[in-house]
This record gives C-alpha cells, structure tokens and sequence, in this order.
C-alpha cells in the first residue's frame, strides 16, 4: 500500500468511528465514554484530513481553495490515482 492510499485509509477510518460514535449518541445521548470516543474520533479525523490535503489537495469541494482559479479539478480523480 502506497502513501496515499495509507493516508486515505486513516481518513476512512476515523470516519467510520465518528460515525458509528454518532450512531451509538443517538440511542445514548449521556454516555460520558461515547461522547469522549466522539471527540477523539472528530480530532483523529481533523487530524488525518489536514495531513493528507496538505500532501495530495483538498480531498472534498469544500476544502477547495478558490483563489486565482479554480483548482478542484486539477488534483487526479479517484479513478486516476494508482492501486
């Protein structure tokens, strides 16, 4: 596995977590644990996004920046990456 690919994986993963954190909040809305595993996964996220834009661009439209011209495009397409 390549270094992107590493990187998106932890992406990946923190989302399934924050998700799953989210779901478990539904049903649990004063669970001190679930609440503390929902703030680490939104950090763990953060922190994996921030790496992997910072290396490879903006991983969704919103963190495209809009300065001179458009620049959305210009990254490969998830088709157009390796592996």
């Amino acid at each position: 596995m390549n270094d992107r690919a590493s990187m998106l994986d932890r992406v990946r993963a923190a989302d399934f977590t924050l998700i799953d954190a989210g779901l478990y909040l539904n049903t649990h809305p004063d669970c001190p644990g679930g609440l503390d595993l929902f703030r680490r996964a939104q950090s763990e996220r953060q922190a994996a996004v921030r790496a992997y834009e910072a290396v490879y661009g903006p991983l969704t439209v919103d963190a495209a920046q809009a300065t001179g011209a458009w620049d959305w495009t210009a990254s490969p397409w998830p088709w157009e990456m390796e592996g």
